[in-house]
């Protein structure tokens, strides 16, 4: 039986039509017609997926027009099927403080009031950013306070204009709400001053800020989009950085009070896997949404832009040696019903679907079958025996026989580093070009290893081991391709295809 929210969900999404679906990770968006899509807000309510998130007008590609953000509202039953219900935060008018941007925020439920915090943009101010606050008894119509904005910047510790990302949440040790911030201080090398700021408040409108920022490491210029929660038995703080290797990373601590370390393998993905958050299911499931990045002209080379498209929603797991991994939750690859062994086409014009590749100090390569794709959500998975590997398999993407055009994804047995970037172009001069995504795995020369490739439109998301993740986005305009290598090794490979029925 529903409740009387979720009926008035269902009331205004048969009321209008039109609104069938504004973004489903399973479809693709025409970023002509669609505006880009950014910073997630997640949150589960009363057994319902919903996810905020930001929406930029479509064909602006510039700041600060670009970044003239509203909050939009999805809701969904099962992480696969979103309905929209429109725009949930407006952009202001006049004096308001958020004229020029609803930015990131967070949500906290409260004896049956939904309280948002977000970030008011106001760029013309002294203070371009401050916390808001807005609240909902239905989920669906909110409010924002006249109070507006309600929390400011102590500018004896902190500059005055990064104040944004507010992430609220309920500490039972101190009996208080904490808000975590990002912030910079207002002293020390410039590049290195972004903290996580921390205030606290015991009724949700009064806040104090401490002078102490939660998180301080002195190594960074910005700390985007920060949320804190407990997983595997240990506190993890998660945030997005856009300078020096760009990426969602976490850190990690036995207490809220820190110290905060950094862990092994702390990046959860590559730059194009942006201010990822979550939230936890009924399940007890943490469920993280990030976005991959648009290209200026939507062409290969071109800038990379702010805001692009939803990612596949993932599921954040404890790992061997108590690492964060990612994986796809099962609702996603539930959709993919049809699936099929795909033939595997070696150089000498022999087709099977196990390839027993031999290449003990040399290279071999082959090709999976594929045919035309859909642009709709396919799965791409090629599972490698290693019998006796010393360098590396991989994979050619969008290739050419001379393995001179496309994309290169490649595993180092010896290392464990998984790489995903651009060939050489077959010049003397040529040098393997940096990599555009990197990862990390156990290095091993014999056992499983399992590449699952989630195409969609121009997104590539790549899962090593249902572990780790490498995302990117191409422009080719050639068609999908894939062939399957080694570098000094003996494996046996298939590949199978799945797809979704429409």
């Amino acid at each position: 039986m529903r409740t009387d929210n979720h009926q008035l969900e269902e009331d205004i999404f048969m009321s209008q039509p039109g609104l069938a679906v504004s973004m489903n990770p399973l479809d693709v968006r025409d970023p002509r017609v669609d505006g880009p899509q950014g910073d997630a807000i997640p949150f589960f309510h009363e057994g319902r997926y919903h996810l905020f998130y930001l929406e930029a007008p479509a064909g602006k590609y510039d700041q600060p027009d670009r970044g003239r953000t509203p909050w939009r509202h999805i809701v969904s039953d099962n992480l696969v099927d979103w309905h929209d219900l429109g725009i949930a935060l407006p952009l202001g008018e006049g004096d308001d403080p958020d004229i020029d941007g609803i930015w990131t925020g967070s949500i906290i439920a409260v004896d049956g009031v939904l309280h948002v915090f977000y970030t008011g943009g106001r760029r013309s101010a002294c203070i371009p950013q401050t916390v808001c606050h807005a609240t909902s008894r239905d989920g669906v119509l909110f409010k924002k306070s006249p109070s507006n904005p309600i929390h400011f910047p102590r500018s004896e510790w902190f500059e005055q204009r990064d104040w944004r990302d507010p992430f609220v949440f309920w500490n039972e040790e101190h009996k208080q709400y904490w808000m975590l911030i990002t912030a910079r201080a207002n002293d020390g090398p410039p590049g290195r001053r972004g903290v996580i700021a921390l205030s606290t408040s015991d009724d949700l409108v009064s806040w104090t800020t401490v002078c102490e920022p939660f998180y301080a490491p002195g190594n960074t210029y910005s700390m985007e989009c920060p949320e804190v929660f407990r997983l595997g038995g240990k506190w993890r703080l998660v945030f997005s950085r856009f300078t020096e290797y760009a990426a969602t990373v976490y850190r990690e601590a036995e207490d809220l009070a820190g110290p905060w370390r950094t862990p092994k393998y702390p990046a959860l993905d590559g730059a194009r896997w942006y201010a990822a958050k979550s939230l936890e299911d009924a399940e007890g499931r943490r469920i993280a949404f990030g976005w991959v990045h648009d290209r200026r002209g939507f062409v290969e080379g071109g800038e990379w832009l702010w805001g692009g498209d939803m990612c596949l929603p993932r599921e954040i797991f404890v790992g061997d040696e108590d690492r964060l991994c990612v994986r796809p939750p099962r609702e996603v690859d539930a959709q993919l019903t049809s699936q099929r062994p795909l033939p595997i086409r070696q150089a000498s014009g022999a087709t099977t679907e196990e390839w027993e590749a031999s290449a003990a100090g040399t290279f071999s390569i082959a090709e999976i079958e594929i045919g035309a794709l859909q642009r709709s959500l396919s799965r791409l998975t090629v599972e490698a025996d290693l019998q006796d590997l010393a360098g590396g398999v991989g994979l050619a993407l969008y290739s050419n026989t001379g393995l001179t055009e496309g994309l290169l994804l490649f595993f180092d047995a010896s290392s464990g580093t998984i790489s995903l970037g651009g060939p050489t172009e077959g010049e003397e001069s040529d040098r393997l070009p940096v990599p555009w995504v990197t990862n990390q795995i156990a290095g091993r020369s014999r056992g499983k290893l399992r590449f699952d490739l989630y195409l969609r439109g121009d997104v590539l998301e790549i899962f090593v081991d249902r572990q780790v993740a490498l995302t990117h986005r191409q422009y080719f305009e050639r068609p999908f391709t894939a062939q399957v290598y080694v570098e000094d090794g003996v494996v046996t490979f298939r590949a199978t295809l799945a797809t979704r029925v429409n």
